[in-house]
Parts: structure tokens; C-alpha cells; sequence
């Protein structure tokens, strides 16, 4: 079935409704008419959708992409009260069934991953296939280890020195294969969760990966990368009824979508679009 594009080829901004108030996206495509699938990207915490400006941009030559912000992130109004990854992803399907674009494909990057695999067991009429990369798979000795340094409060009133560290590690520190612009980009995303940025996090340290990984019944594309959480990804392949792993380790997980895009897309593209 051919439908209208709802996005331009340059990227544009709105707002939709969840059950936390605004959700805030951006959208690209094609002009005129396309017969893809409409992709979603859910991203990594504590970011927004801006983590895939550049994958959006080179992804929505032939299909429409949307990228929301994770509720009480970016531009998205959140919840009062600390979250589970369930109440990401259902507050996604209130997103998008304002939106009426029928069937989505799914795509997520570390807390990401988890808000796509809810949705798609919590409403599969909604999904249709799914790319994880760094799939938030952990044994329960990691887990923990990651709950305590990055699933607590961050001291941002109590530490001085916190925000210039940080600063550094993000900016001035960080991969040269993105330009410093757009590495402060970056950290102005993640500043903007302010003093809850630790609640995705804290969602995906709560969440049963393996357990929920069982009940997903769509095509599942897990595109390892090299990172922190690519033996996870690889590892996941047994559970996922309907995988599929890509192996990408001379890509750089957390700056791919930016430094790998246009490859990144093709890879996507064409799992999504049945040939790979």
C-alpha cells in the first residue's frame, strides 16, 4: 500500500501526545509518495532523538523516519514518578496511534533496544520488525555493577567538579570521529533531562531483557557493534525467536550514526526491507 509521506526530505520538528502530555519528535523523508515502512528510532539515555540526526537524514531517502524523545527527555513532557520500560513504551503507543501511520519498524540503541522490544510485545499490531544494536542485556553481576554507576541520582548539587568532568568526557575528550559541534550537541541533549536523567537508565537495570526477549515475535535484526554491550547483543541471538546478527566491529557503536551513517542505513534498510 502506497501513502503520502508526512515529512519533507530536510528534518522538521513537532509534537505529539503521550500519556505524560507532549511527546517531541522529529520526522524526515521523502517528498511525495513511499511504500516503506515508517521507521522509528528510540534512543539512548540520557539523550533524545537528535542521537540519530544524521542516520535519520541518510535513512529517510525512501521511507519515512521519525525519532521521539523518550519522555522526560529532549522535548517530552515525562512522568512525575519513576518510570519502568513499559511505561516508555506504552506512553510510544499513545504516540503513535495520534500519528495513524499503521504498522512501524522499530529500531533502538542501548535503552532504546528495551523501549522497542516492549512495544512490540506490548502492542504488535503496532510493530512489524525490529534492529537492536547494544541490546541492554546484562548477568546479574552486571547488572548491579551498572545500577550503581549509572542507575542512582547524579550529583549534580553536591559536586563541583561534576559537569566540567563530564563536559570533558563528552566534548573535549570524546571521539574525534564526530566534529566538536556535534559533540556539544550531544551533551546539550543529555544536560537537558537536568536531575532525572538517571531514570532511563534506573528502567533498563529494572527490566527482565531475557525473560521479554522471548516474547518478541518479529524479525528481529541484532547489528553488533563495538561497544560495551556487543557480546550482549551477540549473546541475545538465542533468545529472540526470529533473529538475525549482523557483525559490524569496525563501527564504533556510539558514534556510527553519525561517523558510519550512511552505512548504518543501508544496513537497516535492507533488513527492514526483507533482503538481508
Amino acid at each position: 500500500m502506497r501513502r503520502e509521506s508526512t515529512a519533507v526530505s530536510t528534518l522538521r520538528r513537532a509534537y505529539g501526545t503521550s500519556r505524560y502530555g507532549q511527546l517531541h519528535y522529529a520526522a524526515a523523508g521523502p517528498n511525495g509518495t513511499t511504500d516503506k515502512t515508517p521507521v522509528v528510532c528510540f534512543h539512548q539515555s540520557p539523550i533524545s532523538g537528535a542521537q540519530f540526526k544524521l542516520f535519520q537524514r541518510a535513512m529517510a531517502v525512501d521511507r519515512l523516519v521519525l525519532c521521539p524523545d523518550t519522555p522526560g527527555f529532549g522535548g517530552s513532557e515525562g512522568p512525575s514518578r519513576l518510570p519502568q520500560i513499559a511505561d516508555y513504551a506504552a506512553a510510544m503507543g499513545d504516540w503513535l496511534d495520534g500519528l495513524k501511520l499503521g504498522p512501524v519498524d522499530a529500531l533502538g540503541f542501548h535503552t532504546g533496544t528495551l523501549v522497542a522490544m516492549e512495544l512490540a510485545i506490548l502492542r504488535p499490531e503496532l510493530v512489524r520488525r525490529l534492529s537492536l544494536t547494544s541490546l541492554a542485556l546484562f548477568s546479574d553481576a552486571e547488572r548491579e555493577r551498572n545500577r550503581k554507576i549509572f542507575g542512582n541520582p547524579r550529583p549534580l548539587f553536591d559536586d563541583p567538579d561534576y559537569l566540567g568532568r563530564y563536559y570533558r568526557d563528552q566534548v573535549s575528550a570524546a571521539d574525534p570521529a564526530i566534529s566538536e559541534v556535534r559533540r556539544l550537541e550531544l551533551f546539550t541533549e543529555r544536560m537537558r533531562a537536568g536531575a532525572n536523567s538517571w531514570w532511563g537508565p534506573a528502567a533498563v537495570f529494572a527490566y527482565d531483557t531475557a525473560e521479554r526477549a522471548k516474547l518478541v515475535s518479529q524479525p528481529t535484526l541484532l547489528l553488533v557493534m563495538r561497544d560495551t554491550l556487543a557480546d550482549a547483543t551477540r549473546r541475545a541471538s538465542a533468545l529472540f525467536p526470529r533473529s538475525r546478527v549482523v557483525e559490524r566491529l569496525d563501527w564504533h557503536g556510539p558514534t556510527a550514526w553519525d561517523a558510519k551513517a550512511t552505512e548504518v542505513a543501508g544496513d537497516v534498510s535492507r533488513y527492514f526491507d526483507g533482503a538481508a
